[in-house]
């Protein structure tokens, strides 16, 4: 399905009934990677996978700014007039989620980020060199949004309220130093390692995360210590 929102066309699916449950996928990839996850959680949550402006089926734009994708997501949560979903933002898709939750306080009821980074230097050196080469090679304008946009400042994290679960993979391309240093500005965050996993392996067309998920959004997130 379609949906006109921040003047630019996204495709979007929405499966399953309760509390409604965005999933936003990463670079470069688009919502079927959440398949086999959504149809685990749609039994008790109204889950919606959207494809991020220039993914997938969804319209393509001129240029490429993550401003610009937290803009879309926020109006499809009004669109639908949503109450406080819960988001689930893997890699560039928790940028958006982050973003999202310190611009507009009172719009998701939790959050949950995975494989992100609030700058580059987030990134492992070794992932760093390889996008620059890619983009060297053949310039791709989401590989230079990756590069060359630093989308969430300290003080924009420091302005979030909702309560936050910031995961990595062990062998993830984001650091765990990172992951963890930016989810300790976070007031009610807190930090999970998932052992021996990349940075998608246990998203990717996985029911890894079905009794985490499932878990997490029933419960009371703490603060870090």
């Amino acid at each position: 399905m379609n949906i006109k929102v921040n003047n630019i066309s996204l495709n979007y699916q929405k499966l399953g009934s309760g509390h409604p449950l965005i999933l936003l996928h990463g670079n470069q990839e688009d919502s079927r990677i959440f398949d086999r996850l959504m149809a685990a959680l749609s039994a008790q949550y109204t889950v919606y996978i959207i494809d991020t402006r220039g993914h997938g089926q969804s319209e393509r734009p001129d240029t490429f700014s993550y401003q610009d994708m937290v803009e879309d997501i926020a109006s499809f949560i009004r669109k639908f007039n949503l109450k406080q979903p819960y988001l689930f933002g893997f890699s560039d898709g928790g940028i958006v989620g982050l973003m999202l939750a310190s611009q507009y306080p009172n719009i998701l009821g939790k959050l949950v980020v995975a494989g992100a980074n609030t700058e580059i230097s987030g990134l492992t050196r070794k992932e760093r060199l390889k996008l620059k080469f890619e983009n060297f090679i053949k310039p791709n304008p989401l590989i230079e949004l990756m590069l060359n946009q630093q989308p969430i400042t300290d003080v924009q994290l420091k302005r979030i309220t909702v309560q936050v679960l910031a995961m990595v993979g062990e062998k993830d391309v984001v650091t765990i130093e990172h992951t963890r240093e930016f989810s300790s500005k976070i007031k009610h965050a807190r930090l999970m390692v998932m052992p021996k996993q990349t940075h998608d392996s246990y998203i990717t067309h996985s029911l890894y995360l079905v009794p985490t998920l499932k878990k997490l959004f029933q419960i009371k997130i703490l603060t870090l210590c």
